[in-house]
């Protein structure tokens, strides 16, 4: 597998993620009045489920399988040439920004007027418990992997936290906004890959951190959404 299959493999997550999205509903109709069907988990649709998890897989394999952790490093120092000849190895770190952007459109959309399948609190508590199951997963797998950074400052390196939590936030996009335009949530998976690969540009994480941080955080969105629906229905007896 060459270095850049590990961007295919992004641009291809982020295609089928996207993909089952349609708009269906016109912007001056509110989803919770016309009850759209409920948008499909990531472990309800085969292909991207699949997708996911080999993503996940594939970050993960650089650890375990020597001409992937060499894969790893080879396009480490393909960006970081890249970055020398074209940027003389300046740091742009708006990707601890940018890694917030998706998650905080959740909430910012819904109330300028664009709309969501939940609204209120509802919403705000998807996001926020979005943010507490992304943190859960990768703050602890942190310390448990103990995986040195390309630039030797810590060892705290696998997952990618930032592309976890950008991808976390285009999920929940995807999740409510999905039905009311596709181009949504296509914006904020393309933040999210931006996320991502700028942790590789700013020589703080590897490929395969990035990668398995990516899948990390569509899984986690999803399994706050589903918990959230639980907590819906038994208040909702």
């Amino acid at each position: 597998m060459k270095a850049y299959g590990y961007i295919l493999t992004i641009i291809a997550l982020t295609f089928f993620a996207v993909a089952p999205a349609q708009a269906q509903t016109t912007a001056a109709t509110p989803l919770h009045d016309t009850v759209p069907p409920a948008p499909g988990l990531i472990w309800q649709k085969p292909l991207a489920a699949s997708l996911t998890g080999l993503t996940v897989a594939t970050g993960i394999s650089p650890m375990l399988i020597e001409p992937m952790r060499h894969q790893n490093i080879l396009f480490r120092e393909n960006v970081q040439m890249w970055r020398r000849n074209t940027m003389d190895f300046r740091p742009l770190h708006f990707d601890n920004v940018i890694q917030l952007l998706p998650l905080s459109a959740t909430v910012a959309l819904s109330w300028c007027g664009v709309p969501s399948r939940h609204e209120g609190w509802p919403l705000v508590r998807r996001t926020a418990s979005t943010l507490i199951v992304v943190t859960a997963v990768t703050q602890p797998l942190k310390g448990l992997v103990g995986e040195m950074r390309p630039d030797y400052s810590s060892t705290t390196s696998f997952p990618s936290g930032h592309t976890a939590l950008a991808f976390s936030g285009a999920e929940l996009l995807r999740l409510e906004y999905g039905q009311s335009s596709p181009w949504i949530p296509a914006a904020g998976f393309a933040i999210a890959a931006l996320a991502g690969f700028m942790r590789i540009y700013n020589d703080r994480h590897w490929t395969g951190d990035v990668l398995a941080g990516a899948g990390i955080g569509i899984i986690s969105a999803d399994i706050s959404y589903w918990l959230n629906n639980l907590i819906d229905r038994k208040w909702n007896k």
